[in-house]
Formats: C-alpha cells, structure tokens, sequence
C-alpha cells in the first residue's frame, strides 16, 4: 500500500494500492489527521502489508514518521471524523436479503468464499480492495454519497442520468456512530469511517433504515415485523445524487432530535 499525503483535487478511495491520504489545510497536518494516518498503517501492518509514505512537504512527513515512532502512545482503532450517524448502502436485491433475515453480514459470510476468492473476482473493480476488506461490513460518514457511488458502480450512471434523478439509488442502513463504536468486532482502519467484523443484528443496532419509493412493493413483505418500525420510504423521483443524498441524511437527523424530544 501507498499512503499519498497531499491536497488532492480529486478525492478517490484506494485505487491500485494508493490512499490519497487528503489534508484541506496542507502543509499543515492536525493531530487528528495524523492519528487517522497511523491508523491505516497499523491497520496494513497488522494484515501484514507494508506501507510507503508519500508527501512532498518534509515537515508533515517527519510529523507522521514521529507519530508511527510514538504510536503506543495514540489509540488507534477510534472513530474518527466522522457524523453522528454511520450507513451501508446495498442494492435493492441484497437489501431485501438483510431485512428478512435481521443481519449485515460481511461478503465473506453473504457468498461462502474467502477473501481471497473475492478480491480476486473484484480485481477489475475500482477500489481491487485486499482480501481481509471483504471480512467486514463497511461503513461511510451520513452524509457521504460514497455508499451510493459503491451500489451504482456496476453500471454507472452517466453525469446527466445522475443530475435528474434516472439512476436507483441504494438503501442505506444508519446506525449511530458511538453505537458502532461498541461493537465487539468494530474497526477503524484509517479509511472507512467504521468497519465491523462477520454480521450486526440489527435489532441491536439499526436506527433507520433508508428505502427509495420505487423498492416499496420489492421490499415491504421481506421485512421482519420487529424491524418494520424503522423501515422508511423516501421519495427519489427526480432528484439528483447529491439532492437525495442531503435530503436523506437530513431526515435522519430530523428523526433523530424528534425521537429525543419524544423520550426526553
């Protein structure tokens, strides 16, 4: 792996091996962001990769040098970054999966194959994630479009279809970011704002879950009665990604203060 520490114009995810590791404010790095950078490269270092550290200031490369020398010293597994609410997004096929039987499971458990196998399988993919990625469930922050990006990325909208709405957007699991954080098999990798190991039981775990209007009729008799209360169809029609985007996660924290009114 390739941590490439600069101001990037273009933010991606890890494509062929490079994290580009972006700081808004560079060549200033904050104690924040240094820990999220340790993170990572402990992260690799405990799946046995190494990491290459690329930056072209020599102050911020000292300074996350100094950081991996000291990081007994950071707890580096932490939720980092991140908003009050975490999601997964999956495809409507998947979703109807989830919801009847009450669990996220990680890829490796959904298909009965080990990393290996599918990171090999996905090695044309945009992200080629390592095998020890497909043993988690992933996570983005609320208000990251990145969980739509992944379920649309097998046939990709065009930036029209996507400015007016003619694309099926995924549904979106929430669950509360210090809810995550007290999962036994929770993970923070330096990359993904939260990662849990195998499966959730969503019972335990669920706040929302986001459905588009359109899955309605797919989706209302695959869910389990004692979830259905936290089931939510939203109107998509017409709205571009970054409009749905905001219009969900604005919902979300909507109910959110609504439910703490309620019990407060």
């Amino acid at each position: 792996m390739t941590l490439n520490i600069a101001k990037h114009e273009f933010i991606g995810g890890i494509e062929d091996g490079v994290y580009k590791f972006n700081l808004p404010n560079y060549p200033h790095i904050s104690e924040s962001e240094l820990k999220i950078a340790v993170a990572f490269i402990m992260y690799e270092k405990l799946n046995n990769r190494k990491t290459e550290i690329i930056c072209a200031d020599k102050q911020v490369l000292a300074a996350v040098n100094d950081a991996i020398a000291n990081s007994h010293t950071i707890e580096p597994f932490i939720l980092s970054n991140t908003t009050e609410f975490v999601y997964h997004a999956t495809d409507i096929n998947s979703a109807q999966k989830i919801l009847s039987c009450g669990k996220l499971l990680s890829a490796v458990n959904v298909y009965g194959k080990t990393g290996e196998e599918l990171s090999y399988e996905k090695r044309n993919s945009p992200w080629n994630d390592p095998a020890d990625y497909f043993e988690y469930i992933m996570f983005c922050n609320g208000d990251d479009m990145t969980g739509d990006y992944v379920v649309l990325s097998d046939s990709f909208p065009n930036d029209e279809d996507l400015k007016k709405g003619n694309f099926n957007a995924g549904v979106r699991f929430y669950i509360r970011s210090e809810d995550i954080m007290r999962h036994s098999g929770y993970v923070f990798d330096g990359y993904h704002p939260a990662k849990v190991k195998d499966e959730i039981v969503l019972t335990e775990y669920l706040f929302l879950c986001i459905v588009p209007e359109q899955y309605r009729e797919k989706l209302d008799n695959c869910v389990l009665p004692e979830l259905s209360s936290k089931v939510h169809y939203l109107p998509q029609e017409c709205m571009s990604l970054s409009k749905w985007n905001d219009y969900v996660y604005d919902f979300v924290k909507n109910f959110s203060e609504e439910t703490k009114q309620f019990n407060g």
